[in-house]
């Protein structure tokens, strides 16, 4: 089985995260509607909870 770099992920997570914010508003379904933007706003925290540790192990090794 092969590993998926974590910023790979991340970049998945905003492709998807980006589409949803599309579709959001243009669903009829009100109720349908609220449950897409909910998942948008999940996707964007798992996104960002890979992204900040990377973020700050980076920063880390520009600083030594």
């Amino acid at each position: 089985m092969t590993t998926l770099h974590p910023l790979f992920v991340a970049g998945v997570l905003e492709g998807i995260e980006g589409t949803l914010d599309e579709v959001v508003g243009r669903v009829e379904n009100p109720d349908l509607n609220a449950q897409i933007d909910a998942l948008r706003s999940q996707v964007a925290a798992l996104r960002v909870s890979i992204e900040e540790p990377l973020g700050r192990a980076g920063a880390d090794r520009a600083a030594s």
